[in-house]
């Protein structure tokens, strides 16, 4: 008997096969209308960056950790909603054969919806994992703090002290740095009988568009002290990142705009 589902090789499919392709010819980009984000920059060593590397990376000219927490609203694809995102970046070089470029590999990116998650992970290669992540509170005194967390036991989260709103100077500047890095991961799929599915390195472009932009003087990088049996493996990745250590926060930020993520430029690394 005939199979009538075919699976054009022109055309993108994501599983279950019955949704038909999701688009045809080149990849899309996808407009994120309202975005708001927290971000602290911290130095570690070098060395705790490395071990968490694939070989394939090393450190990047400076040892600085991004750790952000993003709220996205208005998603064409999400049908108008929206996710949010708490994730831990390093600074990592990558020099292939073709490519020689820096950026900031994402260690882990928790998410608080599922679609997003699925394209991440088997489009883009990012590693992205389920958490639930807390609207950013306002503080008393004025700070902001935002929290991931898991079965209902902390996993991190942030605190910023009460933030500055910078001029459009500074906007653009800042949104020139933004622009300039790219997202870089590992994409890994294992297979059910030898080698991996999936086995190499990525890179993915995002362009963002700060509206509004604030600085705080400081801020706070903390983690909670679940168990294996509060929540499972999700531990030992804990753990890793805890071996991060904070050696001096660079730069604590808030801004809220529109970003792009460029589908069409993110891609294999050479």
């Amino acid at each position: 008997m005939e199979n009538n589902l075919k699976l054009d090789p022109a055309s993108y499919f994501r599983m279950p096969f019955i949704m038909g392709p999701l688009w045809k010819g080149e990849n899309p980009q996808f407009f994120y209308p309202q975005t708001e984000v927290i971000v602290l920059q911290y130095l570690t060593d070098n060395n705790a960056i490395n071990s968490l590397l694939p070989s394939c990376f090393k450190h990047g000219e400076e040892p600085l950790v991004t750790v952000i927490f993003g709220y996205h609203n208005g998603l064409d694809f999400m049908a108008g909603g929206g996710y949010s995102i708490a994730a831990v970046q390093v600074s990592a070089r990558f020099d292939g054969n073709q490519d020689h470029l820096e950026g900031d590999y994402t260690l882990v990116m928790f998410e608080d919806e599922t679609w997003p998650i699925i394209g991440g992970r088997e489009d883009l290669g990012v590693p992205k994992l389920y958490a639930d992540i807390s609207p950013y509170k306002i503080l008393t005194n004025g700070s902001l703090r935002c929290e991931a967390s898991l079965w209902g036991h902390l996993l991190f989260g942030l605190e910023l002290s009460s933030p500055k709103e910078q001029n459009g100077i500074v906007r653009l500047a800042a949104n020139k740095i933004i622009n300039s890095r790219f997202w870089l991961a590992y994409k890994y799929i294992p297979s059910l009988d030898g080698p991996p599915d999936a086995d190499y390195p990525t890179l993915t472009k995002n362009d963002t568009k700060i509206k509004e932009l604030w600085f705080a003087k400081s801020g706070e990088l903390f983690f909670g002290n679940a168990e294996i049996n509060d929540i499972g493996q999700f531990k030992y990745l804990i753990d890793a990142l805890k071996t991060l250590k904070v050696k001096e926060v660079k730069r604590a930020l808030h801004f809220r705009g529109s970003a792009i993520l460029r589908y069409d430029l993110s891609r294999r690394l050479k």
